[in-house]
């Protein structure tokens, strides 16, 4: 593999152990990384002035932020095929860190990290994740959806996800928390805004690492969060209320497969800021708080809890909470989880 053009090059896998992860992946045969979730976090620390990555993405739809050293991030789009990409361009000699998120989602295109090269320097030990872990499921909302504007000619497109910008992303960066976004947009519990039952819902694509691969088991021993938060109910009411024993059934079912993997963390159930109770139509907002409020007293646990946010408008013609109105609800949600947690503000 080159990438910058230099005989004194160095090579790095994408699987070397001084590259860090934080999200759902799998490791390849050829030792790429692959990924289907948003959110997901490389952070590669060097000593030198050149770095390039080599990313293969399924589809023109894959979007990352590079931020190098703290700095604002930058909006990358990927291309179908092969990208090469140089990470640190005209960087002073020294001691830099770059950071990439991917943006956008599984149904948006998948990629594979391929490996890394430096160029005049060497690849060092960045610091350590934090020890605090949450996990957030969920769908649309949960990947951050819509929370950007468009600034591509033409309609709107995946240049409007931003992982980075979801209420459980900004949570987890104020509790000094690693976070793990397990959600896929326009899926529910038992069925996805078309209605549709047979397909990847929150019980199947929660036990994947990319999930549209049912081959790709996750490891849910490689990380046990300390606690859950999950926002699931928007495509369950996509088409009109659904029967409350089948979907109080199936959460129940679903979170005692949570419940198995991380036996002692606190679960919180998250209202959907999409639904609402609109005029001349079902109390489509109240009906799911009903039956939420119906799963935890099945539950009956101390540490299954309903919180009920506000609803929240999103931008004109698309209902997904904007990034301002993410930030809001991690503001709603941040006193619960830092009670429970017994987890302080230092």
């Amino acid at each position: 593999m080159t990438l910058l053009s230099s005989a004194a090059a160095m090579p790095v896998p994408a699987d070397n152990p001084r590259v860090l992860y934080q999200g759902r992946l799998i490791v390849g045969s050829a030792h790429q990384v692959m990924m289907g979730f948003p959110g997901i976090v490389t952070l590669v620390k060097v000593n030198g002035t050149r770095l390039g990555v080599r990313i293969s993405a399924s589809s023109d739809d894959v979007y990352f932020n590079v931020s190098v050293d703290g700095a604002a991030p930058e909006r990358i789009r990927l291309v179908k095929g092969q990208n090469d990409l140089e990470l640190l361009k005209g960087a002073a000699p020294g001691v830099h860190t770059v950071e990439l998120v991917r943006r956008t989602e599984s149904w948006e295109g998948v990629c594979e990290v391929e490996g890394f090269e430096i160029g005049g320097g060497t690849l060092l030990e960045p610091a350590p994740l934090p020890a605090r872990k949450l996990m957030f499921i969920g769908d649309s909302v949960t990947c951050g959806s819509g929370t950007e504007q468009s600034d591509v000619p033409g309609k709107p497109g995946a240049e409007r996800s931003n992982a980075a910008a979801s209420f459980g992303m900004k949570l987890a960066v104020r509790l000094g928390a690693q976070f793990n976004l397990v959600s896929y947009g326009g899926r529910g519990i038992f069925r996805d805004w078309q209605g549709i039952t047979a397909t990847n819902n929150a019980p199947e694509y929660y036990e994947l690492a990319l999930p549209d691969d049912p081959k790709t088991q996750w490891d849910h021993s490689t990380y046990v969060p300390d606690a859950i938060g999950i926002c699931l109910g928007t495509n369950d009411f996509s088409r009109g209320i659904p029967d409350q024993t089948t979907f109080v059934n199936a959460f129940i079912e679903f979170l005692r497969k949570v419940r198995r993997d991380a036996p002692n963390a606190p679960i919180f159930l998250i209202d959907s800021p999409i639904l609402n109770d609109e005029e001349g139509e079902a109390p489509k907002l109240t009906v799911c708080r009903a039956y939420l409020d119906e799963i935890v007293r099945r539950m009956d646990s101390p540490k299954v809890t309903h919180l009920k946010i506000k609803h929240y408008k999103g931008s004109p013609g698309d209902g997904h909470p904007t990034a301002a109105e993410h930030t809001l609800i991690a503001d709603e949600l941040e006193p619960a989880f830092r009670a429970v947690l017994h987890w302080d503000k230092k």
